[in-house]
């Protein structure tokens, strides 16, 4: 597992050193109200199983953490020259091409999946059932499936993400040194709390996607509120991500199987009827698996086309901040694929 240290973080923290520095009771009240919520959201977070479901959900915290940093610090009204807001906005990008990466490969999935609705309307039980020349391309298709090679952009995105993920996750010890004001220490602390978010949820919904075995792993300094929750639920969720399928996708290759063995049987010639019966079966399994898929795909592609609005949304408030304060320059816009 990618481990990610916290020496050079403990340092410089925000709040390093609070018991001599404490916030204004105005700032002291938006940090306590920000990580009792956060606090919360991690605990419903636990996930039962890895599905696409939970996977949808995640996205949807980490969208919900981007909007509620994006009013913060918009209340907070931070000097532009704060060197914490740059690495936020060099943050972002990187997180825009996660999700970028993450929708391509929800799009792979949803491209595979046509092939198994083509696999069963080939295998219509309607009239007499299949004949034997669309049990032979039923046969064949449900092999290109199981069969489907990991091509070179596949490769190319698996790869790409991967480093994005990590280079998150070293920026999180990135922030500067320095005497600074508690608005300053306010944001520097918001900015690390949605940075180390989103390194690990990210990176839980990467790595899930794309079969990898190493998730970040982040340790978070105890000064922070909601440190023992956000372990808690890591070490969750790391022990039930290893070696796990994402449970949708389990479901449809189980019954791809399934069908896979009753198409053999049928095609064999065997005259018995309830070989037939059990193909007649196995499709309607592996459809009502598929519809569970499609479904569990559409919502997780939502949430991350949401996120990644929301993200830049954010970011093209920050940069509008930098150019009313004398900084020049326009924000950039980027499309999800």
């Amino acid at each position: 597992m990618f481990q990610v240290g916290v020496s050079r973080f403990s340092a410089f923290s925000p709040f390093s050193g609070s018991r001599n520095c404490s916030l204004p009771n105005n700032f002291e009240l938006l940090s306590c109200s920000f990580d009792d919520a956060l606090i919360r959201r991690l605990k419903a977070l636990n996930p039962p199983s890895l599905t696409l479901s939970w996977l949808s959900l995640a996205v949807d915290f980490l969208s919900t953490i981007h909007a509620e940093v994006r009013s913060l610090i918009s209340n907070l009204k931070p000097s532009a020259s704060d060197d914490s807001l740059a690495c936020f906005l060099d943050d972002s990008v990187k997180l825009l091409d996660v999700c970028n990466s993450i929708s391509s490969e929800i799009e792979r999935l949803r491209q595979r999946r046509l092939l198994i609705n083509f696999v069963i309307h080939l295998l219509d039980f309607s009239g007499e059932g299949p004949a034997p020349e669309k049990l032979k391309k039923a046969r064949d298709s449900l092999a290109d499936w199981a069969n489907c090679p990991r091509g070179f952009t596949k490769r190319r995105f698996e790869n790409d993400v991967k480093v994005l993920i990590h280079d998150l996750a070293r920026g999180l010890g990135n922030a500067p040194r320095g005497k600074i004001s508690s608005v300053e220490r306010l944001v520097r602390r918001t900015v690390y709390t949605v940075g180390a978010m989103t390194v690990f949820f990210a990176g839980v919904v990467v790595f899930s996607l794309y079969g990898l075995p190493d998730l970040v792993a982040i340790q978070i300094p105890a000064e922070f509120a909601w440190a023992d929750s956000f372990a808690e639920l890591q070490t969750t969720i790391s022990e039930k991500i290893k070696g796990s399928k994402i449970g949708e996708l389990n479901g449809v290759e189980t019954r791809i199987r399934t069908v896979c063995d009753a198409v053999d049987d049928v095609a064999r010639g065997d005259p018995e009827k309830d070989k037939k019966e059990r193909l007649k079966d196995a499709v309607k399994e592996l459809a009502t698996a598929t519809k569970t898929f499609s479904e569990g795909l559409d919502g997780l592609h939502n949430g991350v086309n949401g996120m990644f609005h929301t993200v830049l949304g954010a970011r093209n408030d920050m940069l509008d901040s930098y150019r009313v304060g004398g900084n020049g320059g326009k924000p950039k816009k980027q499309q999800p694929n």
